[in-house]
């Protein structure tokens, strides 16, 4: 009786820790970056989360500290925008460029895959 109380409470701790892994976002770098990211989305203000909801999360981003000032881009190749903010989260500039179908690149020159 005594070991089956012992094996049955060995299963339930079993599942209930497959069970809590389910849910959890992800083990490893890919896990750790879906949280940093989701974190940073709820931190977003003022223009830069008018942008986040039109446009989506940025896939370049890049955040510059010169002369004292810090000036953040963010820029959608797909769809010829650059948008630049200062660090209240306002849009300073807005730049727009041809967009460039990088996938259609790729797909052109096959033999620079890897």
């Amino acid at each position: 009786m005594v070991k089956r109380i012992i094996l049955l409470t060995a299963l339930a701790a079993l599942l209930a820790a497959t069970a809590v892994e389910a849910v959890t976002a992800g083990k490893g770098m890919r896990g750790r970056n879906l949280a940093r990211s989701t974190y940073y989305v709820t931190q977003l203000r003022n223009d830069k989360l008018a942008v986040y909801e039109e446009h989506g999360y940025p896939v370049h981003r890049i955040r510059e500290r010169c002369a004292g000032r810090v000036v953040e881009r963010w820029t959608y190749h797909e769809l010829g925008l650059e948008f630049t903010f200062d660090e209240t989260s306002t849009i300073v500039e807005t730049r727009t460029f041809r967009p460039e179908d990088r996938r259609e690149n790729i797909e052109r020159f096959p033999e620079y895959r890897y």
